[in-house]
């Protein structure tokens, strides 16, 4: 529509600025040509783009676009594509066809027959488009044309299909979107504990060191060593000559769980921030999780018996800020401490400035400087590679073995785990220079690494290590002996998943684990023996996952197993006698929990990390000192709720955006019952009888810009109101009805939630909306029925003026007036409804009354009745037990008249109905 409506412009532009003849046609096919090849080039680079956001992990967290540059971000890592074209008009031409004007905008041909003999007479002009600007024959023209983008990108939110889609030239692309809840939790071994910086040796996982809460024991030799040199030192190891003033010793190094675990933390600015908002003068050192153990980065910081860390893990070092001048002694000891000087500060992890954390982080330093007259001869306890080492003793020497270290030439950091040290210097032992050649063995002095080939496996090597310490002492060189471990296992993460929380029965947890199985080789599906070497959990100490750390083998007592299938969802057969042929034929696991509740009611949205460890049966292998792990494979879940539109549709009962209810009972004096009942299930789905326990979050009385009044009474909370039925104060509503005679609030507003499976962080919710509440009567209409036909004009018998009313005799209606409310016909003696589902008024003896849910009673309803008719003299009209008398001082009917009823309910409502009559033939 855009660019026709552009073309009749342009063509009344045209037809303005021009005063020839036309006298020529134009041969499109080369443009088609090159718009196609521009349409296929667009198409490959789409592509080609999105394979490059693909090998950066597929997960975007951001796509814009501006000066024609497209920008995707992934992983922290920005892909760009140049978007060269724009959309608007960008080429215009006018050709003659015949004895028609044909013009094209952009391909879009307009065509416009000229009158009869102007043919010839007309010349075409050249005619151009720049810049959005229209020129004809070289002259720019006032009219001008938008030009804009012609990029789109459409950011989808919808929970568990978060995408960007970028289209260019009718060519699009999707891309997943990366989770943008961030999470970061302190790993440490009981959540909630504290985690200590402190001297390297008294780690906080070292239990010999700390006592059973994971607190230092308080001894000087804890804290962090540091001193003020009054010199600068020569120093040619890896960290360089050590300057004149604070001189800080190796610490701990802290890890922290990062969700999800496509989010970079070394791209963030990170503080530790006290309650008060006091940051501490440290610099934060973020090192992305690898199986190297904690690389220090040039830093003082060193970690103790773990072995690295797992993938969307960190470990954060620190760095100590320049302290001022002739005062670091003061302030290291100060400044990490409360002002009465008695305790610790407490600090929270701040990304960009936002604390992330809970306040677990101390930074204990000593409360002395160290004086040390001489540095410690190098200890083969003491030195560790990729953040682990075990000393042994082999033909009577000791030697630390390395399991477990990848030898395929990556370099690891080699630490000296003593608070003392500030740094360690290692060099090959001049002996064993070619044996390091011949097996791949380097190390880089500066660096403070370490590497070795494949073929270094089960080698020993002497290495020399010297040491300073903080007061710039220098050790005597040691020569150790260091033998590596078998290759590490293969660890793999799969792409991540989505996981859509459900309140069916079953709420299994179906895992496509890809190649992880069927890419085992032969001798390793063998190996493997029994299902006791596939091990699963949960990574990371997660207490909020679907089910607990420990929960795989029962899920927490309810009904669960693991069961496994092949590509085609066929059951596999894992009983032990088949596994070895089975094993590479998994293609998909199955969590299996049927209950109406989830395992854990703790659970959280967002990204967890479950893993696969699959092992070698040992006694399957003739060398006890091969590797029991063959491979571990981490899988991300991302657990997201469903939308509300995806579980409940509205029912019948609404106004366009506002849900109808009507009271149906009242309790005189007490309360006034109403339906909530505004949502049911969606058809077909697994969601059947949810419904029944949406609650409500908010219900409020409104009305004519008042405050709101909140629904629920003194004690009671929303949560505990089911939708099904919702008692009302009958005070509110009947303020001021003497006066008035309606409810004093006939609107309300209201959210509806449901909670899935019992978790408290499941709940979906609607958004606010309003509710129109009706009386008892309200919308009351009187009808006049013959057989199943309802009319608005009702007969007057001319012989007594009296109008029949409905009743039912044998289930069959006799004709006559009745009283409609919802659509449902009411007559006389007529107490239930065909379904008894609609409790209704009706006329009992002259009376008009209510149905109630109280069983055998009904709420009387008064009513005043009164009729107008042309020809009668004091009109008037009584309500018999058979029907409506129309009253009169004289005169006859002549073109008839209305009969009216007024009900006054039983809360002081008024509700009027009213029908025409005319005299019966």
């Amino acid at each position: 529509m855009r660019k026709k409506y552009l073309s009749a412009l342009l063509f009344g532009a045209l037809l303005f600025a021009s005063a020839g003849t036309f006298t020529s046609c134009k041969d499109y096919d080369d443009d088609i040509d090159n718009l196609s090849q521009r349409i296929d080039q667009v198409a490959s680079d789409l592509n080609d783009l999105k394979t490059k956001v693909d090998a950066l992990g597929g997960y975007v967290e951001n796509v814009s676009f501006a000066d024609g540059v497209l920008s995707v971000t992934t992983g922290g890592n920005t892909v760009t594509y140049n978007i060269p074209d724009k959309t608007g008009v960008n080429e215009v031409t006018l050709a003659l066809d015949g004895n028609n004007l044909v013009l094209t905008v952009d391909g879009e041909a307009q065509t416009i027959a000229l009158p009869a003999g102007e043919t010839g007479e007309v010349e075409i002009p050249e005619i151009e488009v720049k810049d959005g600007v229209l020129y004809i024959n070289g002259e720019p023209q006032t009219l001008k044309v938008d030009v804009e983008s012609n990029v789109t990108v459409i950011e989808s939110t919808i929970p568990g299909n978060e995408t960007y889609t970028v289209m260019v030239n009718g060519e699009e692309v999707t891309f997943a979107k990366a989770f943008a809840d961030v999470r970061i939790s302190l790993v440490t071994e009981n959540d909630g504990d504290d985690f200590y910086f402190t001297d390297a040796k008294f780690a906080n996982k070292n239990a010999t060191a700390v006592s059973q809460n994971g607190t230092p024991s308080g001894k000087q030799e804890n804290g962090i060593h540091w001193t003020i040199l009054s010199q600068d030192v020569k120093w040619d190891g890896p960290k360089g000559d050590l300057k004149a003033g604070l001189v800080v010793g190796q610490v701990t190094a802290a890890e922290v769980s990062v969700r999800p675990i496509n989010y970079d933390l070394t791209t963030a600015e990170l503080t530790l921030v006290s309650s008060k908002g006091e940051v501490a003068p440290v610099t934060v050192i973020p090192t992305k999780g690898q199986k190297e153990g904690p690389l220090s980065n040039g830093t003082r910081s060193a970690d103790v018996n773990y072995s690295g860390v797992d993938q969307g893990d960190y470990v954060l070092s620190l760095v100590f800020d320049k302290f001022t001048a002739g005062k670091e002694a003061e302030e290291i000891i100060s400044k990490f401490a409360n002002a009465t000087q008695t305790g610790n500060i407490k600090y929270a992890l701040a990304v960009d400035g936002v604390v992330a954390t809970d306040y677990n982080f101390i930074i204990d330093t000593q409360l002395k400087a160290d004086a040390q007259p001489s540095c410690e001869t190098p200890n083969i306890n003491k030195f560790v590679i990729g953040g682990k080492g075990e000393v042994e003793t082999i033909n009577g020497k000791k030697v630390v073995v390395v399991k477990g270290i990848p030898t395929d030439g990556k370099a690891h950091r080699m630490t000296y785990l003593d608070g003392r040290i500030y740094d360690m210097k290692v060099a090959i032992n001049a002996s064993d220079v070619a044996d390091a050649e011949v097996y791949g063995l380097t190390v880089d002095t500066k660096a403070g690494t370490i590497a070795a080939g494949a073929n270094a496996v089960n080698r020993t090597f002497k290495l020399d290590v010297t040491l300073i310490d903080v007061n710039g002492n220098v050790s005597k060189t040691e020569t150790l002996n260091v033998k590596f471990g078998e290759t590490i296992a293969q660890e793999v993460t799969l792409s991540p998943m989505t996981y859509n929380v459900t309140p069916a029965k079953d709420k299994s947890l179906l895992v496509d684990v890809g190649n992880t199985f069927s890419s085992l080789s032969a001798s390793d599906a063998i190996s493997i023996n029994t299902l006791n070497n596939i091990e699963w959990k949960v990574e990371n100490n997660d207490k909020t996952f679907l089910w607990t750390v420990n929960g795989f083998e029962s899920l927490n007592g309810y009904t669960g197993s693991i069961k496994y299938y092949d590509k085609d969802m066929n059951d596999i057969d894992m009983s032990d006698d088949v596994i070895d042929e089975a094993v590479r034929s998994i293609k998909y696991v199955k969590f299996i929990i049927d209950n109406d509740n989830y395992p854990n009611t703790e659970a959280k949205q967002g990204e967890h990390l479950i893993s696969v460890t699959i092992n070698r049966d040992l006694s399957a292998s003739d060398n006890d000192d091969a590797t029991k792990l063959i491979k571990k494979v981490n899988i991300p879940v991302h657990v997201v709720l469903p939308a509300w539109e995806d579980v409940f549709v509205k029912t019948g009962e609404w106004d366009g955006d506002d849900f109808v209810t009507r009271i149906v009972a009242t309790n005189a004096q007490d309360y006034a019952e109403i339906s909530m009942n505004a949502f049911d299930e969606v058809k077909g789905s697994a969601w059947q009888g949810a419904a029944d326990d949406i609650y409500l979050t908010k219900l409020v009385y409104t009305a004519d810009g008042n405050n709101d009044i909140d629904v629920a009474k003194a004690g009671e909370t929303l949560e505990q109101i089911t939708t099904q039925a919702v008692n009302l104060d009958y005070d509110i509503l009947t303020e001021d009805i003497a006066t008035t005679h309606k409810l004093a609030y006939e609107t309300m507003h209201t959210v509806a939630a449901y909670k899935i499976g019992n978790v408290k962080d499941f709940v979906i919710k609607t958004e606010e909306f309003d509710v129109q509440l009706k009386s008892l009567f309200a919308d009351a209409a009187l009808k006049y029925y013959s057989g199943d036909k309802a009319s608005d004009t009702a007969i007057l018998n001319a012989a007594d003026y009296t109008i029949a009313t409905a009743t039912v005799s044998n289930n069959k209606a006799k004709d006559g007036l009745a009283l409609e409310l919802k659509g449902n016909r009411v007559g006389v003696n007529t107490i239930n409804l065909a379904d008894g589902s609609f409790k209704a008024p009706y006329l009992s003896q002259g009376f008009w009354e209510l149905q109630t849910t109280f069983g055998g009673s009904y709420n009387g309803v008064k009513y005043e009745a009164s009729a107008d008719a042309s020809g009668l003299v004091g009109a008037g009209a009584n309500v018999t037990a058979t029907g409506v008398q129309i009253t009169k001082t004289s005169g006859q009917v002549n073109n008839g008249g209305t009969f009216t009823l007024t009900f006054t309910d039983v809360m002081g409502v008024q509700t009027t109905a009213s029908i025409d009559f005319e005299l019966s033939k």
